[in-house]
């Protein structure tokens, strides 16, 4: 059993509470991680033996495509759409951060943490 990171996935995404963050849309960045198998594959070096992380990278991209208002929603449904797509993986952490949220002052980012 090892870990695989999946980190700095980048994306503009229509999210946001305000009406110019959901036109203008709003830049996140996406980390995954999780447990799988990795001694098949670290002994046959075959792709055929490991999670194909670059699948894992397509079911959280065609996330992006859905607006939402809140980056809760956004990174739920990544987890989720992974934990159903790949049953053979575990223990996922997904963090998902946004860019220059609506408030009235300065933030660089918001962000979320879930495991499932």
């Amino acid at each position: 059993m090892g870990r695989i990171l999946l980190e700095g996935m980048k994306f503009r995404v229509n999210i946001g509470t305000t009406i110019q963050e959901r036109n203008q849309g709003n830049d996140i960045t996406v980390d995954i991680s999780y447990n799988c198998d990795t001694l098949t594959s670290g002994l046959s070096d075959n792709l055929q033996d490991a999670v194909d992380y670059s699948l894992i990278y397509d079911v959280i991209k065609k996330e992006t495509f859905k607006p939402c208002n809140l980056i809760e929603n956004l990174a739920y449904r990544m987890l989720h759409s992974v934990k159903i797509q790949f049953p053979e993986i575990s223990d996922i952490t997904l963090k998902l951060y946004k860019y220059y949220p609506a408030v009235d002052g300065e933030l660089e980012k918001s962000g979320i943490i879930l495991q499932g």
